[in-house]
């Protein structure tokens, strides 16, 4: 079932650090022979490949400023009641990599200081969590359920 709420630019940032995250690229040779010409080798072992590093991929937070306060993923009712959100894009570790005011509204320094606090836990705890479901998903191996129109 899906709903409105929610951000589209959080849940893109997941799909893309999981997409990364299961991208095997085939390892690839380059071959020269004793006249100088060269040759493409690519193995023939579907697992002889090259895994990429999604370490430092970063997961966007979005967060609403209400009033005082600030929500993280707002639903609809609370995202009408925002002039101001803030996405944060966080790494694992908890840096900010960017950060981009949407919304008609303004932010003073003091509630952007503690949106970006609040933005680092959130982000770091998401990475986490992703993280622990990716690794799940990987230890299933051929075994796990093939969905949609690939499986």
């Amino acid at each position: 079932l899906l709903v409105c709420g929610g951000n589209l630019f959080d849940a893109i940032s997941i799909a893309v650090k999981a997409a990364l995250f299961n991208t095997r690229i085939p390892k690839v040779r380059v071959l020269e022979d004793e006249e100088g010409s060269k040759e493409i080798e690519l193995s023939d072992d579907p697992y002889d490949c090259i895994r990429l590093n999604v370490e430092n991929v970063p997961l966007i937070v979005t967060l609403s400023k209400i009033g005082y306060r600030h929500v993280v993923d707002a639903t609809l009712e609370e995202e009408a009641c925002s002039l101001a959100s803030l996405l944060i894009s966080v790494t694992g570790k908890g840096a900010l990599t960017s950060m981009k005011k949407v919304g008609k509204g303004s932010l003073d320094p003091e509630s952007i200081f503690e949106m970006m606090e609040t933005g680092k836990k959130v982000g770091k705890a998401l990475h986490v969590a992703l993280q622990k479901i990716l690794d799940e998903e990987e230890s299933l191996g051929t075994s796990r359920q093939k969905v949609g129109f690939l499986g």
